[in-house]
């Protein structure tokens, strides 16, 4: 009776860790900048056919849609590029890009990278630099905040020193 107990148990936690690590081995997708998926595409170790993050920045050029014929019918896809220096990597994505994707910001594509300098992605993710980047923005937003920070402090010791003097003011009715 203890041998299949004990059998069970190690047959359940191996079964409990290869959940886990093939799980954890699918979501995490390696980040690959442009410029170093691009300069792959010459050597034999290329990352095509493979599911990655590529990290750069969305191109200048206006994103194209189109509509593509796939099993499931007519598809909007949106075309643009990502760009890191001079190496630039053309993306399609069958979805509607974020509010925060625009010309020059920061951007992760998760996706299968098909060909050389082409990606089709399954996630398009921007960031606002804003609160991402060190920078004279930043300063200045710091400098606003403390001052306005500041201003609310006099505020409230000039609403107190009001409220004090309200009172000597009672005070001095009343007698």
């Amino acid at each position: 009776m203890q041998k299949k107990f004990l059998a069970a148990s190690v047959l359940l936690v191996a079964s409990l860790g290869y959940l886990v690590s093939s799980s954890l081995t699918a979501s995490t997708m390696k980040a690959v900048p442009v410029k170093e998926l691009r300069a792959a595409d010459a050597k034999p170790n290329s990352f095509v056919g493979q599911k990655l993050r590529a990290v750069g920045f969305v191109g200048s050029a206006k994103p194209k849609n189109t509509l593509e014929n796939t099993e499931k019918g007519a598809v909007k896809t949106v075309h643009f590029e990502v760009v890191e220096g001079d190496a630039k990597l053309l993306v399609s994505y069958a979805n509607t890009l974020p509010d925060t994707f625009r010309a020059g910001g920061p951007v992760q594509v998760d996706g299968t990278y098909t060909e050389a300098g082409k990606i089709r992605a399954d996630h398009v993710l921007t960031k606002c630099p804003s609160k991402y980047e060190e920078g004279e923005a930043a300063k200045k937003k710091e400098g606003y905040d403390s001052k306005k920070t500041q201003s609310a402090k006099n505020s409230g010791t000039n609403a107190t020193n009001a409220n004090a003097m309200g009172a000597n003011a009672q005070g001095q009715s009343r007698s």
